[in-house]
């Protein structure tokens, strides 16, 4: 039996996730001595229109990334969880009024005066009020801390939780499949997320797939980037807190809703579909006096569908060696030779396999957000929470391969002049050659091997979280207990059928113009263009396997603080966490073949909709032929019978089981302190965070034919002190400090030691990836320093500088292992030794308020970060030295540019994201050379009108420039793979009644 299913060993095929998008509606009332005229009124608006666009067409680039918005109605406190608040005696971040454009101090009724008469007064709304708040946030908190808020929806203009992440100074995010897929915090991707302070989590990962937040539900999100004693444990990078909406932020009746429609245009592909992805989500809030105490009730819910696709053309490391002579014929040499030329004059050089992914799909995501709020008296409220999101998706993982490497003979062979130096001498990249067939045994064994695959892969979703709150209010103290619940469930159904084309020549290129591979030709001796005939080929391998995996978490914290007075010390913190975390995952995977002697075609043994002319990858020749994704998961028991397989999915294989439970507990103390030195203010706070963690964890290992038995019950003691200081020079100048110790603990599906195998074909190892049970969690040491600038009325500049010390950093590495005689890449990950990260982060943001009239309304963020680090890392898996390597998916520089306006019922935002190449792997084989990811670059473009104060439209797009992914190993003259971004556009509708 042989199977394709397969892939470059960094060519992602998983599917990751989307979010409705709102716009940002603005609106700003000024009552001055000069009325603007409504004609030059629609002249600034249009002025502002082309100023935007402008910028935007002089990039060549535009989207709709943006900073969102949120904080509470005027008056109204800002609402944050009692287990992410300030400790007390720093008061929580107070209702922003800075600058409001008044010189002189309000009085208690709210007017402003000044000798002589009354001054103008300025509402201030939209992004301004929005980006005021986060400002007081990150001045009042004693950590370093930054925020983004939204006042309701429509003040987010990106579509997912995550896209708004990455404005913020040390936040990178990774993009895949159009959507924001991860996120790190100064180049670390170990973050912990919160949901007003409790742990949230989806499927049976530690972490929040943001794709599956609907912004709609978020009142802010906070990144922490150092800690306090009070914060969840779980993120050496950093922790972002997700707030969500509560009716007590609205002053009363409430309701808020959007429509939308989105068309990617998928990249490197032109014959791919334009298609629609509408959504839409509503809001209705409001609260109520009643003779038992005040009320609120707050609900939402969220629907977006999307049409997909995402194109990816792969070179594979390299693999085989070829004698290439001076007239471009070249052998290939066997394991058993030397590795030098054969003959006087000939030099050496590497082929390695060529090929692509046509990844496509439609996903649906739907959420229910449901707040009750009560205050019951004066010093006691109560508070529940319900999220629930959904995810659904019918995707397809279309491959193409030529393994060209395997062929004994090229003919036309184009040797490079860089990236010759190997560890095992000079071996030169081969740019471009003809591999002509040639069969070496039965019927269908030929190189190079020439196939397509086509894999239909339907995957669910659900997740559920119940919060219940309250809080106590009493003179000194200030005590808040909390009891939440989560269930996160995965399920994955995945069927794979592949196809050969046997005699056919491939004429390739691993080099062209753009730095990356291709196909110039692929043809057999009866059809010029086979890739294009669906009966030029023959059926291969039946793969299915699934997935059933869930996460369940009940978790209870109380925090207390009492206020002390004006002492040294001011307030005491302390606190206590209770967590039962359980993780379960079950799933199988069988193999099938057909006759391998006389192998069908597959419209003979399906019928035509069997196969299915997909748009392809245009680099690789463009449309080719692949089994049908409706077919395989719509026929799939059929399928299964032609290959002689049992009806229903492949029977649960007992070696692949895991589960994990993990029951923690957590205390800690702090202390609150404040004093002066030398007449300069200085306050802080000092604690200590203890946990417990006892683990129980059940699988199966296996290390080529060994099948080992997992069973492990471990206990562990960690102890995260901090400290850290807030530094007041001036009103508007003042220094965070801040040190302490972190951790975090390995993701359960790294822990799970099941084997996952794609088979091998004929002439190419298979591939297999596993965890490790051994893992232990990754620790780190931070210090944290920063200098801030708060500008008169609005906006700041910072520096900030941080240094890490870690230990136990996890990495993938990959050995070849022999499993019941086959040979496969098998992936799994390892602590490594100590590393460390330090650098520094610039960042400044401004409202141009000090220019005339329809200037005003500008505005610009910026933000940059550089990083330098190393790490201790095993560049054999079975050995203890250490070689000291850069630490892997850490950028070096990072830089975020928005271009803001807000004025006359309009608003935009035209924001650039770059972010520096970075080593994706460490010591890849065969040479043994890191993998890079090159820097990118993705300007995107956001803009809505006020048509009413209750109505707004409004135009996004993302990507207008046509970023994508780019990756190569050692030198740029082995490129690696292409993955190409779509362009989306956007149209939405957003309305307040």
């Amino acid at each position: 039996m042989t199977s394709l299913a397969r892939r470059s060993i960094d060519s992602t095929t998983t599917e990751s996730r989307p979010q409705p998008t709102t716009a940002a509606k603005i609106s700003e009332t000024a009552m001055t001595s000069t009325t603007l005229n409504p004609t030059r009124m629609r002249r600034a608006v249009a002025a502002a229109l082309c100023v935007l666009a402008a910028g935007a067409a002089g990039a060549q680039q535009a989207g709709v990334q943006a900073n969102a918005q949120a904080n509470a109605q005027a008056g109204e406190k800002a609402a944050e969880p009692a287990a992410m608040q300030p400790p007390a005696g720093q008061d929580s971040p107070a209702q922003d009024t800075s600058g409001q454009g008044t010189p002189a101090q309000a009085t208690g009724s709210g007017q402003a005066t000044v000798e002589g008469g009354p001054i103008a007064t300025v509402e201030v709304t939209g992004i301004r009020r929005s980006i005021r708040s986060a400002e007081q946030i990150k001045r009042d908190a004693t950590q370093v801390v930054d925020s983004i808020n939204a006042e309701d929806i429509g003040k987010f203009p990106d579509r997912a939780a995550g896209d708004a992440l990455q404005r913020i100074a040390g936040v990178q995010v990774g993009r895949d499949r159009g959507e924001t897929s991860s996120v790190t915090i100064r180049g670390l991707p170990d973050v912990v997320t919160t949901l007003d302070g409790n742990d949230i989590f989806t499927g049976r990962g530690r972490r929040l797939s943001y794709q599956d937040l609907p912004v709609q539900s978020i009142a802010g999100l906070d990144v922490y980037k150092s800690a306090t004693a009070n914060q969840p444990e779980g993120g050496i990078a950093g922790a972002v807190n997700i707030r969500l909406r509560a009716p007590f932020d609205n002053p009363g009746q409430t309701v808020t809703g959007y429509l939308e429609n989105r068309r990617p245009q998928i990249n490197g592909s032109d014959a791919a579909e334009t298609r629609n992805s509408p959504g839409g989500g509503l809001l209705y809030s409001n609260r109520w006096k009643t003779d038992v105490g005040e009320m609120g009730l707050l609900f939402d819910a969220a629907y977006n569908k999307e049409h997909w696709g995402y194109p990816v053309q792969w070179v594979d490391r390299p693999d085989r060696i070829f004698s290439v002579g001076p007239d471009g014929n070249a052998v290939r040499l066997n394991d058993d030779q030397p590795v030098a030329p054969l003959n006087p004059g000939d030099r050496l050089g590497n082929l390695p396999q060529v090929g692509g992914i046509y990844n496509a799909g439609d996903r649906e995501r739907f959420s229910a957000h449901g707040a009750f709020q009560w205050k019951i008296n004066p010093k006691l409220e109560f508070t529940t929470q319900y999220l629930g999101t959904g995810y659904r998706a019918r995707s397809e993982v279309d491959y193409i391969l030529a393994i060209v490497g395997w062929a004994p003979r090229l003919n036309g062979v184009v040797l490079g002049e860089r990236g010759c130096d190997t560890p095992e001498g000079t071996i030169c990249p081969i740019l471009s050659a003809n591999a002509p067939a040639a069969q070496f045994g039965g019927p269908y064994d030929w190189d190079p091997y020439v196939a397509t695959s086509g894999w239909g892969v339907k995957e669910r979703t659900n997740t559920h979280y119940l919060n219940f709150g309250l809080q106590f209010r009493d003179g000194p103290w200030n005590v808040t207990s909390a009891l939440a619940f989560t269930r996160s469930k995965f399920i994955n159904d995945t069927v794979i059928v592949d196809q050969q084309i046997p005699n056919a020549t491939v004429n390739v290129y691993t080099y062209g113009a753009d730095g990356h591979g291709g196909y110039n030709a692929v043809t057999t001796p009866g059809s010029a263009a086979p890739l294009r005939d669906p009966r030029a080929f023959v059926l291969r391998g039946l793969v299915q396997n699934w997935e059933e995996s869930e996460g369940k978490q009940a978790q209870w914290r109380t925090d207390g603080t009492y206020k002390l007075g004006q002492g040294f010390v001011r307030a005491l913190n302390a606190g206590l966490r209770l967590s039962s975390r359980s993780t379960s995952y079950h799933s199988a995977e069988g193999h099938s073949d057909v006759n391998p002697q006389a192998r069908p075609n597959p419209v003979d043994v399906f019928g035509p909709s069997f196969e299915r002319l997909i748009p392809g990858i245009d680099r690789l020749g463009g449309q080719y032929y692949v089994p049908s994704r409706d077919f395989l998961i719509d026929q799939t028991d059929q399928v299964r019978a032609a290959y002689g397989a049992a009806a229903g999915r492949v029977p649960d294989d007992p070696t692949r089981l895991f589960d994990q439970r993990e029951r923690t507990t957590t205390g800690y103390v702090s202390a609150r302190w404040q004093t002066s030195v030398g007449g300069v203010d200085v306050s802080g706070d000092a604690g200590v965070r203890v946990i417990h963690v006892k683990r129980k964890l059940e699988g199966t290992s296996r290390i080529g034919n060994v099948i080992t038995p997992v069973d492990l019950s471990t206990s562990e003691n960690n102890y995260l002190p901090s400290i850290s200081a807030l530094v007041g020079w001036r009103d508007n100048l003042q220094t965070h400090l801040s040190a302490g110790k972190t951790l975090t603990r390995p993701d359960f599906q790294r822990l799970n030691p099941a084997l996952s195998l794609i088979p091998p074909t004929v002439n190419a190892p298979g591939t297999g990836s596993a965890g490790n049970p051994g893992l232990a969690p990754t620790k780190s040491t931070n210090l944290d320093a920063t200098l801030e600038y708060y500008f008169q009325k609005n906006g700041y500049a910072q520096i900030a500088l941080f240094h890490r010390d870690i230990d136990g950093y996890l990495q993938n590495f990959t050995q070849d292992e022999i499993i019941d005689g086959q040979r496969y890449r098998v992936t799994r990950p390892q602590n490594s030794g100590k590393g460390t990260l330090k650098g520094y982060e610039f960042g400044t943001q401004k409202f141009f308020d000090f220019l005339p009239g329809f200037w005003s309304g500008f505005g610009a963020q910026y933000n940059f970060t550089w990083i330098d680090g190393d790490n201790e890392t095993r560049l054999d898996v079975n050995s203890d030295v250490l070689t000291k390597t850069r630490l892997i998916d850490v950028a070096k520089k990072s830089h975020n540019l928005a271009l803001l306006y807000e004025g006359h019922g309009l608003t935009g935002r035209l924001a650039a994201t770059r972010r520096g190449d970075y080593v994706e792997q460490v010591a890849e084989p065969r040479f043994l050379q890191d993998r890079f990811v090159k820097a990118s670059t993705y300007v995107d473009l956001s803009l809505s009108y006020d048509i009413t104060s209750n109505i707004s439209v409004q135009f996004d797009a993302i990507n207008l420039t046509k970023e994508k992914y780019e990756s190569y190993v050692g030198d740029t003259a082995r490129p690696r793979d292409i993955r190409y971004t779509p362009t989306t556009y956007g149209v939405g509708l957003r309305f307040k009644l």
